[in-house]
C-alpha cells in the first residue's frame, strides 16, 4: 500500500522493554483525514522519533492507524 487514508499516528514516550513500559497517554497527535502517501508519514515519525530520542533522551514509540476502502 503506498497511500494511506484517514490517518492517525500517535506518539508515545516509555521502553517496551523497562518495567513500567510504554506510557499509554501520547504526548503528540497527528491527524490526517484525506489520502496521504506512507512516505510522508514515515518521514514525520522519523523526525518525531529522532527529536525525542536525542534531545529527551527518551523513547519515542508509534502507533499508527489507517481505514483501507475497497472502491
Amino acid at each position: 500500500m503506498s497511500h494511506y487514508d484517514k490517518t492517525t499516528v500517535t506518539f508515545h514516550r516509555g521502553n517496551a522493554f523497562a518495567p513500567e513500559g510504554i506510557d499509554a497517554e501520547p504526548f503528540a497527535t497527528l491527524t490526517i483525514n484525506d489520502t496521504v502517501d506512507h512516505k510522508l508519514i514515515e518521514s514525520i515519525c522519523n523526525l518525531i522519533r529522532g527529536h525525542v530520542n536525542d534531545a529527551h533522551k527518551d523513547f519515542c514509540n508509534i502507533k499508527l492507524s489507517t481505514e483501507d476502502w475497497d472502491c
